[in-house]
């Protein structure tokens, strides 16, 4: 019998190490002992002891290693970096974009947020027929839900609010994506055009992936939302303000909880959550109708060179 090997990409720092042990330590728990999970950790400023402690985490069948970035992404940009305005160190929130030209091993693969809980075999996900489709994902709840994200999405990116998916849990298919270039696309895209998005990760991922998206049941990307809930999740994603660690009526904050205990951060996760704050919730607060009303502005903003890329890519 021959076993299916499963990988499974994160991109983390060391303020994000806490909430992927618990992510882990699901998918360890729904893992089929007859597959081999490869659990990738992308990581950019992730201590030592963070990775000794999350390595530690590895079974029979799941396999955790780490690839530090930095070095990583200037190989693949080349002297291209040099063209990029700010920090190279920017360069960090695009991580999840060179999967498929960093792992040419494999053919598909998973990628997921940190901020996650599988209730459910991952296999089930990267079992999906993808076809010729470059990604399988859901569509983003927040974007749907508010008016500003709205406009930004169907006026400044262009796109159907219906389509425009949620890049934290995605299936790959990064064999295609090699045979189309998707990396040297991404990188051309990124130095020769002055664009700005909000999310420029998940914005360049839906405008590079147009028209070549598979969606996926929405049970595999349960974000917090104000709309028609899924009932029975098969993997929570605790997106921006809805983190149960943060507040005791999260959405499907119960999954998280039902399994935290078994993580090793489980002590350090709930002193976090008692030191967390009103003021602090209150900054939330301010911080999200700061980014509703970035939206708004942008959803207006001259697209010109927007346009040029985007007839670029057609």
């Amino acid at each position: 019998m021959t076993t299916t090997t499963i990988p499974v990409f994160f991109s983390i720092n060391d303020a994000y190490a806490p909430y992927l042990s618990v992510a882990m330590t699901s998918i360890i728990a729904h893992a089929d002992p007859t597959n081999h999970y490869e659990l990738i950790i992308l990581c950019d400023d992730l201590s030592t002891a963070n990775q000794t402690k999350l390595g530690q985490q590895a079974t029979a069948n799941v396999t955790i290693q780490f690839v530090p970035m930095q070095d990583s992404l200037k190989a693949q940009l080349g002297g291209e970096h040099m063209k990029l305005r700010g920090d190279t160190f920017t360069l960090t929130i695009y991580f999840r974009l060179f999967i498929a030209a960093m792992f040419p091993q494999y053919d598909r693969g998973i990628y997921l947020d940190a901020d996650v809980v599988t209730t459910t075999d991952l296999a089930d996900l990267f079992d999906q027929p993808l076809g010729d489709n470059l990604v399988g994902a859901v569509a983003d709840t927040f974007a749907a839900d508010n008016a500003q994200s709205v406009a930004y999405v169907t006026q400044h990116l262009k796109l159907p609010i219906a389509d425009y998916f949620n890049s934290g849990v995605m299936l790959l298919n990064l064999k295609q994506m090699r045979a189309e270039h998707f990396n040297e696309k991404f990188v051309h895209c990124l130095t020769d055009y002055r664009v700005d998005f909000i999310a420029p990760d998940q914005d360049y991922l839906n405008l590079l992936c147009r028209n070549r998206v598979l969606k996926i049941d929405r049970a595999w990307n349960v974000m917090p939302t104000s709309q028609t809930r899924v009932s029975v999740p098969k993997l929570v994603h605790y997106s921006l303000f809805g983190k149960p660690w943060y507040y005791a009526d999260a959405q499907n904050g119960d999954y998280f909880w039902d399994i935290a205990p078994q993580s090793p951060y489980y002590a350090e996760i709930k002193a976090i959550q008692r030191a967390y704050t009103d003021a602090d919730r209150a900054q939330d607060r301010v911080t999200e109708q700061g980014l509703l009303g970035q939206l708004e502005t942008f959803a207006s903003q001259n697209r010109s060179q927007l346009d040029q890329m985007e007839r670029e890519l057609s």
